[in-house]
């Protein structure tokens, strides 16, 4: 992500989109200045440098920070450092010649019990500039340029009211990005779309009551799970300047953009893989094989055999399990429930007819003739 003070848009009328980067040049002269500078200091004056458009050069240069692998120092000892040199400074009296300088670092250094070098460094420290560059990036001006685009995205949802993504009916993308949501603490509301894509509406930051530039921050980290999906269109409604503007994209429209990777996931239990290994030795067996919208929220059913669901209830807080109830019987379709018998709670076997409680884990004989009817090899 980039500051808004970089953002790059292009309006025509009512409608926003960035200002797309298309060629590497720009990228590939900024990574040439970090790889050439020592410091951050250098590096930026190397960048102020450069004829060009300032905002395009600024954005790339703090992506380009964001990617560098800084010296890191004791802010703490940096603090009692600098501190100290201002107190010998002060006793010592305005220093003008290089010589009264160098008392004033010998004092703070006593005092500190460390060599006066040492105190000079760190005192220069305090300065970000001043840190050295352990590492340039090790990226392509290409992967630079997919980046930056990203990061236009990204700034432009700052100023967002709301935002809609489509993405498939894909369970893996789903789950990191569902995973993603609750983890930075978005809002959200899920609807399943003719075609069978899913349509997620998140709430912008300008539309928060409170901390916007923090929930503007989050929902710019979630772009990456949208766009990691094969097919993903993103439409949200921008407030710039006191405008407001129409914003779209779609993956075919698109610049090329960095792909987060998703990568197929274990059982989240060693009793959801004993239950697999042992019914898929008669019945053909999907493991999270669909999205399911329940009110608005998500639901990733444990296995479907034939058109059963099954749900694996395991270790969990009562809240969790009225809550995992009340969305179950709503799903409206064969659903099989499997509960540890130390958290059933007699309600479950009330209104819910096809329960099954097990200890330890569930055994097939107690199973086979609830999913018998739906067993297809």
């Amino acid at each position: 992500m980039i500051p808004l003070d970089y953002l790059r848009v292009v309006k025509r009328g009512k409608e926003i989109r960035p200002a797309y980067l298309r060629e590497a040049a720009a990228a590939e002269a900024v990574l040439k200045a970090a790889q050439a500078a020592k410091t951050l200091g250098e590096f930026r004056k190397a960048v102020e440098a450069m004829a060009g458009d300032k905002k395009l050069l600024g954005g790339l240069a703090r992506l380009v920070e964001q990617l560098m692998e800084i010296e890191q120092v004791d802010n703490r000892l940096v603090a009692r450092v600098r501190l100290e040199v201002f107190k010998a400074s002060a006793a010592a009296g305005y220093a003008v010649a290089e010589e009264d300088r160098e008392k004033i670092f010998q004092t703070a250094a006593a005092r500190l019990r460390i060599g006066s070098e040492e105190v000079k460094k760190l005192f220069q420290k305090a300065y970000e500039e001043n840190r050295a560059i352990l590492k340039p990036p090790s990226i392509t001006p290409e992967e630079l340029v997919q980046r930056y685009n990203l990061a236009l995205i990204q700034t432009l949802l700052f100023k967002s009211l709301y935002v809609k993504a489509t993405i498939p009916n894909a369970p893996a993308v789903v789950k990191n990005l569902v995973r993603a949501v609750k983890g930075l603490r978005l809002m959200y509301i899920a609807e399943e779309k003719t075609g069978g894509d899913l349509e997620f509406h998140f709430d912008g930051p300008v539309s928060a009551l409170r901390q916007t530039e923090r929930y503007g921050t989050r929902l710019a980290k979630l772009i990456p799970y949208i766009i990691a999906a094969d097919r993903w269109t993103i439409e949200a409604a921008v407030k710039l300047n006191e405008r407001l503007y129409t914003f779209k994209e779609s993956h075919d429209k698109a610049p090329q953009l960095p792909r987060r990777p998703i990568e197929a996931e274990e059982f989240d239990s060693s009793v959801e893989q004993e239950f697999y290994r042992q019914v898929s030795r008669l019945c053909a067996v999907e493991r999270e094989p669909e999205v399911v919208v329940v009110n608005g929220r998500v639901y990733i059913p444990d296995f479907k055999i034939g058109d059963l669901y099954v749900e694996i209830v395991g270790f969990w807080t009562p809240d969790y399990l009225r809550r995992k109830y009340e969305k179950l019987t709503k799903v409206g379709k064969p659903l099989l429930i499997l509960v540890n018998e130390e958290l059933a709670m007699a309600t479950w076997k009330e209104l819910l007819p096809n329960v099954v409680l097990f200890k330890g884990r569930p055994r097939l004989e107690d199973v086979f003739k609830y999913i018998k009817p739906h067993c297809r090899r």
